[in-house]
């Protein structure tokens, strides 16, 4: 659980960090897409078949990289101790890398064209790997590169409480502290403490990333990148050195 944790914590750092970064820059992001396949059929409606076509891409880019990590892991996650998740982590490393010396080169004229912003596709592929490397963990389905299913159980676990202390409210004779008492207590034990200090991680870690890649690029433009890129090599550089459990020996 505390691996979990602390790999699930720096991954959504990195979400959120380059997300911003892509934003501030083109103003879309990567880090999740369910806003693509809006905007993606509204630009066709209103007859933009370009625009419509490169959301469609990010789309589709994204469930590429999702693709590959579980390709490349046969299926599993990083949440298994006994797989190496070594490759995804530093092909995400790479596409960054290549993304960030391409806005590099673009800046000061090097490389300019005006399809640059199409890039953006490769993080997009780099967030869609991401996003499958912990899929689950510790009982609970996790998802680095967006806040959208840590949001929607506590917002389900909230109500359902809130509904518990209303009742206690009216049976208890309207005591107040009672009726909060009881509701918290039924929020932390219906989410699960485990649940509730990992989305709690995740959610802070992500605003974190995305606060420190806003500030990063206004002052450093793309290396503001680095920060994700550091983060990933030492997480690849450490699971590369980390031995794998090894599957319990078979007799009979």
């Amino acid at each position: 659980f505390r691996d979990n944790v602390q790999l699930g914590t720096l991954l959504a750092f990195v979400a959120g960090s380059v997300n911003s970064v892509a934003f501030v820059h083109f103003g879309t992001y990567v880090s999740h897409v369910s806003g693509h396949a809006t905007r993606s059929a509204i630009d066709y409606a209103e007859g933009d078949l370009t625009s419509a076509f490169l959301f469609l891409m990010e789309f589709f880019a994204f469930i590429f990289g999702a693709g590959t990590t579980a390709f490349i892991l046969k299926g599993k996650t990083a949440a298994s101790s006994r797989v190496k998740y070594t490759l995804p982590i530093f092909l995400e490393l790479v596409l960054i890398l290549i993304f960030m010396v391409s806005a590099v080169l673009n800046r000061i004229h090097a490389f300019g064209s005006p399809y640059f912003s199409h890039l953006t596709f490769l993080l997009a592929i780099a967030m869609g790997m991401q996003n499958a490397m912990l899929r689950q963990a510790s009982g609970t389905i996790v998802r680095t590169t967006h806040v959208t299913g840590v949001a929607t159980d506590f917002g389900v676990e909230l109500g359902a409480a809130l509904r518990f202390a209303g009742e206690v409210f009216w049976q208890s004779k309207r005591h107040v502290l009672g009726a909060a008492t009881a509701g918290a207590q039924a929020f932390v034990e219906r989410l699960g403490v485990s649940r509730f200090l990992f989305h709690g991680f995740i959610l802070l870690s992500f605003s974190s990333g995305a606060v420190v890649g806003t500030i990063g690029f206004l002052l450093f433009q793309d290396y503001a990148l680095l920060i994700s890129a550091t983060i990933l090599l030492v997480i690849g550089l450490r699971e590369f050195f980390r031995a794998p459990e090894q599957l319990p020996a078979i007799h009979g």
